[in-house]
């Protein structure tokens, strides 16, 4: 497999990882929180794509606005929907006829569930460590999840749990990782392996 950088729809940074073959389907990865250290090269991040190119499957990742070689300024979540959408739209670009799936992790995964809320629509959707909490403590203003949404979620998640996931969003499909706090420390090959078995069971 090799890695391609990328430039979505003109202003933010990317990367493509092209997996050995023929490729059979393509992931956009979305980052955790910019202001304490989120980025695409986040190693949860990156181990992802690594798995999914594993699998057979183009893995974008990108830099929201503001983070790293990508324009534009921060806007605390405002905005950051958007680049999940034009992030999409550059994935179709790359493999039209290829089924599409989404993970977020963390903020990613707020602004993922956001964009879909706003009517986007990926094959598949993954949630990692969905915040109900910012890092201030105050609750996030998260939209309702679709029935059968999959969350993989830590048992002992600072910003909720497992178990708080399963209560707040009873109609989502949560996958616990026991043990594990928010950043899956330890943890990550189960998380791979959790997130891509998911995404396998849509994409092939």
């Amino acid at each position: 497999m090799r890695e391609e950088a990328q430039r979505i729809d003109g202003r933010l940074e990317g990367t493509l990882r092209v997996p050995d073959g023929e490729p059979r389907a393509i992931v956009v990865i979305a980052h955790p929180l910019p202001t304490h250290g989120g980025e695409m090269r986040n190693p949860l991040v990156a181990g992802i794509a690594r798995a999914c190119a594993e699998r057979g499957w183009y893995a974008l990742r990108f830099n929201f606005r503001g983070v790293g070689a990508s324009d534009g300024t921060w806007t605390g979540g405002r905005d950051e929907v958007e680049d999940v959408g034009a992030a999409v739209a550059h994935a179709r670009g790359i493999a039209p006829t290829l089924p599409l799936g989404l993970v977020g992790y963390s903020f990613g995964a707020h602004m993922a569930l956001r964009w879909t809320s706003r009517g986007g629509h990926p094959d598949a959707l993954v949630l990692v460590g969905l915040p109900l909490r910012s890092v201030s403590g105050g609750a996030n203003d998260l939209p309702p999840v679709a029935d059968g949404t999959y969350i993989v979620a830590a048992e002992r998640d600072q910003f909720g749990t497992a178990a708080e996931l399963r209560e707040r969003f009873p109609q989502a499909s949560v996958a616990e990782v026991r043990g594990a706090d928010h950043f899956f420390v330890g943890q990550r090959d189960e998380l791979q392996r959790l997130v891509t078995e998911e995404l396998a069971r849509t994409l092939g």
